[in-house]
């Protein structure tokens, strides 16, 4: 140490300018990936064009959303250099200023501490300067930056959702379509992507049949290969492409287009879709493991309870729903639709049926009592959660006083003159820079929290009135809504009416608290248990 800093001293006297780098991630994947050796080439890039010369790299590995003490010893060793070496470090030098703090009030408080060691902070990619004039330009530079790009990207993700809403897909399409490259023309796109004449019969000739659930994903891939998609792209179909047809390009194959910037869903592009709706939905039906409870997905408005929940009591078949004309005009019935089942051809009036199940709904929808506990159970589980932050905050608050009870003893040690002037600053600082690390932390530690209350008293709202929310539901929504409340359907006897049937989690633990065997929603499925609930 006593020759490095001879060495320091004499080459400070020659007019050399020492400078050191620190280097921080900002979250646990960067620190496995590329981020901390770009930010170091970027930092000596600019000490070489500087003229500075490296003293000192420290790297900070561990994540930024974890600054407690002991995570900040690469910055709590970079500020020792400095205040060790003063005068001659005269540069601490990062990419941006972001990773040096992350609001304006610590990085200013820190960096005057910087000053007292004769050492100037310095930015790769930022202008800041330690005169009034230049403070002021960095912060307007950085709030002007941050409006523009958020203008940027506004204006663009403005044009894209306007294009998306007129049905016109603004990315890359899916493989089976040709991308018109109007990006390189500088040109937006104005009309949907054309069908790929080679790639695209093969593809909607695999979704078609797969959507006939005599296929595998694997067996799938080797069929568009036999069919020649292997031989078009120049490679061999990865199932994991497959997956994506399957998956994420499906609802493009349909036809359909969602909105991110506005979460509309199942908007009707301008392109040509290979599949129809009822193709895409036995798809979906398949790759969810419901194809054997629903073979078709049909969302009958006049019949809602047509293919869905409502089984036949005696061969346990989903009933179906017609109309038969007489004299006095049509007559809307359900029936069992099983020919072999004694029940076929007896049918059940359409208003009667609906009515009923209307009536079903009403006793299972889950009453005040239940919906208090409910919203108090899950508030408990909340708090528990919430209580981890709390310990945390608590940790830094410990560590702040004990640093602060430390350096009142420094100021007293040093009025009493137990030690010297030079001690006292070198304690002092030591100390200072402990304490300016933990601010950071816990400036960094504050979390946003979540409206809970609110949450819960919109899911009471929707819980409590599940005749209301079915009667005024889209076709398509209601069957959604049926499964939710009888996942494995319920049977239904002209004479007897409806059965006994598993509900939904929220509904059986309802009927659980009605029949006083729980005082309270048992928290099982929910996560964090806690055992406040139980």
């Amino acid at each position: 140490m006593i020759e490095e800093s001879i060495e320091l001293v004499k080459n400070f006297i020659r007019g050399i300018i020492y400078g050191i780098i620190y280097i921080r991630v900002s979250s646990d994947e960067q620190s496995k990936g590329t981020s901390l050796e770009f930010q170091k080439e970027m930092c000596l890039k600019y000490f070489k064009q500087k003229g500075i010369v490296v003293a000192a790299i420290f790297v900070e590995s561990e994540s930024a959303k974890d600054l407690s003490l002991n995570n900040r010893k690469e910055f709590l060793r970079a500020m020792e250099f400095c205040r060790k070496h003063k005068p001659w470090i005269q540069a601490f030098v990062v990419l941006r200023v972001e990773r040096f703090a992350r609001n304006t009030e610590d990085h200013f408080a820190v960096r005057k501490v910087l000053l007292g060691y004769e050492t100037t902070l310095h930015s790769v990619t930022e202008t800041i300067g330690n005169k009034p004039s230049e403070k002021f330009i960095e912060t307007v530079l950085a709030a002007t930056a941050e409006y523009d790009n958020a203008l940027r990207k506004q204006r663009c993700s403005d044009g894209m959702s306007q294009r998306i809403n007129q049905g016109i897909f603004p990315w890359k399409p899916p493989v089976g379509y040709r991308c018109l490259n109007f990006k390189k023309k500088d040109e937006k796109k104005t009309y949907p992507d054309p069908p790929d004449e080679a790639i695209f019969p093969i593809i909607q000739r695999g979704l078609k049949e797969y959507s006939k659930n005599l296929l595998k994903p694997t067996e799938l891939a080797i069929m568009l290969d036999e069919w020649g998609l292997a031989q078009v792209r120049g490679r061999k179909t990865d199932v994991r492409l497959v997956d994506k047809m399957l998956g994420r390009y499906l609802k493009f194959y349909a036809g359909l287009l969602d909105n991110p910037w506005t979460d509309e869903k199942d908007i009707k592009g301008q392109h040509l879709a290979m599949i129809t709706m009822e193709e895409y939905q036995r798809i979906i039906l398949i790759r969810t493991g419901k194809s054997r409870l629903i073979k078709r997905a049909t969302h009958n408005e006049n019949f809602p309870l047509k293919n869905s929940v409502v089984l036949c009591f005696t061969c346990s078949i989903t009933i179906t729903g017609s109309t038969s004309r007489g004299n006095g005009g049509q007559y809307p019935y359900y029936h069992c639709k099983n020919h072999k089942c004694p029940m076929y051809g007896k049918t059940i009036k359409k208003e009667i049926l609906e009515k009923e199940f209307l009536g079903l709904l009403e006793t299972i929808t889950p009453k005040t009592k239940f919906l208090e506990v409910f919203k108090a159970s899950i508030l408990d589980i909340w708090q528990e959660k919430g209580k981890l932050y709390e310990n945390e905050a608590k940790k830094y608050g410990k560590q702040l006083i004990q640093l602060e009870e430390r350096r009142k003893k420094i100021f007293e040690m040093g009025e009493n003159g137990s030690y010297t002037p030079e001690e006292f600053r070198e304690r002092k600082t030591e100390i200072d820079n402990q304490m300016a690390t933990i601010k950071i932390s816990m400036s960094e530690n504050r979390i946003d929290q979540l409206d809970i209350e609110a949450t819960l008293t919109f899911a009471n709202n929707f819980i409590a009135n599940l005749g209301r929310q079915w009667f005024e539901a889209s076709p398509a929504l209601r069957q959604r809504f049926q499964r939710l409340v009888f996942p494995e359907g319920i049977t239904y006897n002209r004479e007897k009416g409806f059965g006994t049937a598993k509900l939904g989690y929220i509904y059986e633990q309802n009927r659980i608290f009605l029949s006083g065997k729980s005082p309270v929603v048992d928290p099982a499925g929910i996560e964090p248990a806690s055992p406040h609930c139980k």
